[in-house]
């Protein structure tokens, strides 16, 4: 048995077909996700000001006269070694030494360490810090590198130079260094606090930034978790995320996982340098990328819509068709008369 369907029923079809595909194009396309980049600003020239890492001491060794008596040829003072609390070095010994006799008698001068003294006197091999020998003054110099190579103490000593001339000499010494200042003191540091993620998926973590010295003197700078950085202050093994050392200024770009770059920075500036003070300026921002998803496409909304629309269309006029082409009733047909 064939169908046949007005056209107007054909067209309402037609339109019913094309809204309902429009809306199902429209509401089933595959959502999307996208990775949009996130940023937190944590540090924006911000000054960290710090102290000199060393200070500059001096201390008194010897202030003394020496006088040979009449039994000896020699006679000596001693000099100790200054007390110190942080770790030192560059040692400079400076002094005079100068015969007080009228006329001047003319001595020998050494400088020794209780070692070499002792060798001195058995007339062994020794090294000295310094000596002189036949005058009547003398201005010494001797620097000391390390405190580990720094002696207990220093003898200083007079020796006649003519046998018999028994000198006496008023002999100064001063010691000069540089020592580190405590760690609180030559330090100061930025914490930053913890990023608080909006949604859960997140990757792609950096932490960017620079420090720059604002008269152009040398940092030591340092970035770490709280646990190595309280290890770094209290002088033991660490390890930073970044570090740096004798810089002028630097700049950072460090990988991250997730559980980093969410978790507290210390931002730390250290001086390294003798008797002066600085700034230094520190920017930090960290990156990352956050998954957005997109309900459908763009395209597929639109087109959804305009099928969906087109079906409407479609379906009015397939109304109107159906009002305009109805068709008309058959015309009665008139009674037949009888004969």
């Amino acid at each position: 048995m064939v169908i046949h369907l007005r056209p107007p029923v054909v067209i309402f079809i037609i339109g019913v077909i094309m809204f309902i595909g429009g809306i199902v194009l429209a509401v089933a396309v595959p959502a999307t996700a996208t990775w949009q980049p996130k940023s937190a600003v944590l540090a924006t020239e911000k000054p960290l000001e710090v102290s000199a890492g060393w200070n500059s001491k001096s201390e008194s060794l010897i202030n003394k006269v020496i006088i040979v008596d009449y039994y000896e040829t020699y006679d000596y003072w001693c000099g100790y070694k200054p007390l110190l609390f942080e770790e030192a070095k560059s040692f400079v010994i400076t002094g005079t030494a100068t015969e007080q006799s009228s006329p001047q008698l003319w001595f020998n001068f050494y400088v020794f360490d209780s070692v070499n003294f002792d060798l001195w006197k058995a007339g062994s091999t020794y090294t000295s810090y310094y000596e002189a020998e036949g005058k009547t003054s003398v201005n010494f110099s001797f620097s000391i590198a390390t405190e580990d190579a720094l002696t207990d103490t220093f003898y200083f000593v007079a020796e006649e130079f003519a046998l018999g001339a028994k000198p006496i000499v008023r002999a100064t010494a001063t010691i000069s260094w540089v020592e580190q200042t405590s760690i609180y003191d030559r330090s100061e540091y930025f914490m930053s606090w913890e990023i608080l993620l909006t949604i859960e998926e997140a990757k792609d973590f950096v932490l960017r930034g620079s420090t720059t010295e604002v008269a152009n003197k040398k940092f030591n700078f340092y970035i770490f978790d709280t646990t190595n950085y309280f290890d770094w202050i209290g002088n033991k093994a660490y390890s930073a995320y970044y570090e740096k050392k004798n810089v002028t200024t630097t700049s950072f770009s460090i990988p991250l996982t997730k559980d980093e770059a969410t978790s507290i920075f210390y931002f730390v500036v250290e001086n390294p340098l003798i008797d002066t003070s600085e700034t230094v300026k520190l920017s930090a921002t960290t990156e990352w990328n956050e998954k957005a998803t997109i309900a459908a496409t763009v395209g597929g909304l639109v087109l959804g819509g305009i099928i969906a629309f087109l079906g409407i269309i479609v379906i009015i006029i397939a109304g109107v068709a159906a009002l305009v082409f109805k068709p008309k009733p058959p015309t009665p047909t008139p009674p037949t008369s009888p004969t």
